[in-house]
């Protein structure tokens, strides 16, 4: 009979608290939600996109120094072979 009493007397105990004891979490709307995913997403991709680019860029500039050094040495050869056969003239 005491178990009873004192389970009365927890169940009708009330808490008057201006806190909620479960408080819900914020709920990002859809919109919100899908903006935010968006804009990341945006931003990763022009970041991912600005390194690749960059590095075909200096791959191309590499690509076309070794060609202008490789005109250049044809050309000083070439101009070496005129002037040997200038001179043998």
């Amino acid at each position: 009979m005491l178990s009873i009493s004192r389970h009365l007397a927890r169940s009708t105990v009330r808490s008057y608290s201006t806190v909620a004891a479960t408080s819900t979490p914020k709920k990002v709307g859809a919109f919100r939600g899908g903006f935010v995913g968006f804009l990341l997403g945006v931003t990763a991709t022009g970041v991912v996109s600005y390194y690749y680019l960059l590095d075909q860029y200096k791959l191309a500039n590499t690509v076309i120094v070794a060609d202008i050094v490789s005109l250049q040495n044809s050309i000083s050869s070439l101009e070496k072979h005129i002037k040997n056969l200038e001179e043998k003239k």
